[in-house]
């Protein structure tokens, strides 16, 4: 409007709404399946290959080249990734990003990780915790285990973090620095506004 262009300032993509940085970053159909599952995805790469380290899983000695497989173990703990649960009550929410299993103290952690818009971050940690609550349960009950907890791992596309952060990361043995876990968040955010950009 102010260089008096026809440049539509639609999405280039979708075509449905303003081409923001916060739509581009998190909202934009388009992206959804294939970009912000890969950033995603290298976030909880990054805390599956913590918890391989800590457990002594082999694993890459880079984080950010780490593949994890869907089932990692040793005598001491279980690491799920990415696993669709057998539960026997129908429940929607049963495939979380990491199950970690501790076979001597039978419990287990849920840990769903997520990388919304910078805003949404503290609304985004509440709804991981509600949304596996049914699973928790059921898990207990099928794995005869002491407990079950469900860790929220949140960074906001552009970095933005909850002071929850760091008490989660430590509850899953995970000991990478919040600022790690921000660039790898940073990274597939600025991958995927290069490419849409240059479209």
């Amino acid at each position: 409007r102010i260089d008096k262009t026809a440049t539509s300032p639609m999405c280039r993509l979708c075509h449905n709404k303003s081409e923001t940085i916060d739509h581009v970053l998190r909202g934009c159909p388009k992206l959804s399946q294939a970009e912000y599952k890969s950033r995603h995805d290298n976030v909880a790469a990054a805390i599956h290959w913590s918890m391989c380290r800590k457990y002594l899983i082999p694993c890459n000695d880079k984080w950010y080249e780490h593949r994890a497989d869907k089932v990692a173990e040793n005598d001491e703990v279980k690491l799920l990734w990415d696993f669709h649960m057998q539960t026997d009550h129908v429940i929607e929410a049963r495939r979380p990003d990491i199950v970690l299993v501790k076979k001597k103290e039978a419990t287990a952690v849920i840990v769903d990780i997520a990388v919304p818009g910078d805003t949404r971050i503290k609304t985004r940690e509440q709804d991981k915790i509600l949304k596996y609550q049914d699973l928790k349960r059921e898990i207990k009950k099928l794995w005869n285990l002491k407990s079950v907890k469900v860790v929220p791992i949140v960074v906001g596309a552009l970095g933005a973090v909850t002071p929850n952060l760091r008490k989660h990361l430590d509850s899953v043995d995970c000991n990478l620095s919040i600022s790690n876990i921000q660039k790898t968040a940073l990274l597939g955010s600025a991958r995927i506004l290069r490419m849409v950009l240059d479209i």
